[in-house]
């Protein structure tokens, strides 16, 4: 899990077809998910405690109905957020560039780095996530395609620049399309890593494959010299958020499907998730959904509402891309409390929503990756104040 959220608890024109959900431009459905009726299981591993803001720091929180305002334009195709200790933020750009987001909203022009990587179709320089003890070793860990493959890289941040330290992992293949992308720490201080199919819907059953799997380093593994990760679980088609919920620590995420059927799951270790061979509403011997949504939404990044105060607090956000919006959803245990779009059609195609230090919540557009409709100033950077409750 990022340290901004542990600072709060203290304080990718091109159209690829027949690939789904991210690649198909279908209108978000205005419905109720269904979802599957089997209720979660208790928690694979401890629960993280409940988060709580300190008691002095006013979060950000409105009267009304929620507050949006762009803190930065002219981004291009933004994929990642992630918050420093001390309220600035680096933001990756798909062709290769993470950019430093000042704790006033200042985007700085000149890149902090630049990545090599293989920018074609969903690939690019994705995911970024920050090392649990940042403040003592300001390592950055990325994730990023390459001509080779997918890439999970460490760095270092000083003097404003991030540096190359060591490539951790190898071996998970890129494609043009189903790159997944996301990376981030659990409460378990291990690293998180999904990986989509590539396009290669049968490697999310290959045993011997790191695709299509939610993978998992240890801390000797990514502040070292990496390794072959574990395989948490398989029979992924494109995971692109993630986020572990507060009080009770299961980890929840966001999943592409073909042609719809996108997926909110439970992820549970050493559980089957069922692609290519089930989908939809029947998975039979596997893990179905613990949400459906039979038209395509294109669900992204995902967050859960952490801090307390807010009518949204202990929801999962989900920035969707086709959909259009944020799906605000309260996990239940046969299926969610609420399940309901937000923004729907306001800011165009949504990649990603982080929470801030200060309760806020940050959302990323992707309205120049070639399947949206640029607007003037786009890629931008919104800032969203949740309503109070």
């Amino acid at each position: 899990m990022p340290p901004s959220r542990l600072l709060g608890a203290l304080v990718v024109a091109v159209a690829f077809a027949g690939c789904g959900a991210d690649d198909d431009p279908a209108p978000a459905p205005r419905t109720e998910a269904r979802t599957q009726t089997e209720p979660p299981a208790e928690p694979q591993r401890r629960a993280e405690p409940q988060r709580r803001a300190e008691p002095q720091r006013r979060l950000a929180r409105s009267r009304g109905g929620p507050r949006v305002r762009t803190v930065a334009t002219g981004l291009e195709v933004p994929w990642e957020i992630a918050f420093l200790p001390d309220g600035r933020a680096l933001i990756t750009e798909r062709p290769g560039r993470i950019r430093l987001l000042s704790a006033g909203g200042q985007l700085r022009r000149r890149p902090v780095a630049t990545v090599d990587v293989s920018a074609l179709g969903e690939g690019g320089l994705l995911g970024l996530a920050l090392d649990p003890d940042f403040e003592d070793n300001r390592f950055v860990y990325l994730y990023f395609t390459t001509g080779s493959g997918m890439v999970v890289e460490r760095r270092r941040f000083a003097r404003g620049r991030l540096r190359r330290e060591a490539t951790l992992v190898r071996g998970i293949r890129a494609g043009p399309i189903h790159d997944s992308g996301r990376i981030a720490f659990g409460p378990d201080g291990r690293l998180y890593i999904a990986s989509g199919d590539a396009g290669q819907p049968s490697l999310a059953q290959d045993r011997s494959s790191l695709n299509g799997k939610f993978l998992t380093l240890t801390a000797r593994q990514y502040r070292g010299r990496g390794g072959r990760p574990r395989v948490l679980s398989l029979g992924h088609r494109n995971p692109q958020g993630f986020d572990w919920q507060p009080g009770s620590g299961r980890l929840y995420a966001s999943e592409h499907g073909d042609t719809g059927n996108d997926e909110v799951n439970l992820i549970r270790s050493g559980r089957n998730y069922g692609w290519p061979d089930q989908q939809g509403e029947d998975h039979g011997s596997a893990t179905g959904p613990v949400a459906l949504y039979p038209e395509t939404i294109a669900p992204s990044g995902a967050a859960f509402v952490s801090l307390p105060g807010s009518a949204w607090s202990g929801d999962l956000l989900v920035a969707a891309l086709a959909g259009e919006q944020i799906r605000r959803v309260r996990p239940g245990r046969r299926r969610p409390r609420l399940d309901r779009a937000l923004f729907a059609g306001r800011y165009g195609r949504l990649r990603t929503v982080v929470e801030a230090p200060d309760g806020s919540l940050y959302a990323l557009t992707s309205n120049r990756d070639g399947r949206g409709s640029p607007r003037e100033g786009d890629d931008r950077v919104l800032r969203i104040v949740p309503p109070a409750g």
